[in-house]
């Protein structure tokens, strides 16, 4: 574990400290809530990895703009798995999209340069 994700455990065990003494609390009704969580921390677990592992064999420059694609995928998701296909499919949002993915291509064109 590296000084950063230590620091992010920390900070959160703090809150979490302090959201106990301030009254709040965990209610879990049922083991799919404890799956539901746990299964939550992988995906997690699993894009910071994959992150890192972009990070290590690509320029940031490169790879901080893929976080762009966050926005598109929670729109097309939310549409496809949650039936909210007609806010997200609406004309507005498609040309929202349309405007995000073409900035994620701009940014990404690399130009070739031809050499004599």
């Amino acid at each position: 574990m590296n000084q950063g994700d230590s620091y992010l455990n920390d900070i959160g065990t703090v809150l979490f400290i302090i959201g106990i003494i301030s009254g709040g609390n965990l209610v879990f009704y049922s083991t799919g809530c404890y799956l539901n969580l746990s299964y939550m921390g992988f995906i997690s677990a699993g894009a910071y990895t994959l992150w890192g592992v972009l990070l290590k064999y690509n320029p940031v420059s490169k790879v901080s703009v893929l976080g762009f694609v966050n926005p598109i995928m929670g729109v097309l998701l939310s549409a496809l798995f949650l039936g909210e296909g007609q806010e997200a499919l609406s004309v507005a949002s498609i040309v929202a999209l349309l405007f995000v993915s073409t900035g994620i291509i701009i940014v990404n064109y690399e130009k070739q340069v031809i050499s004599r």
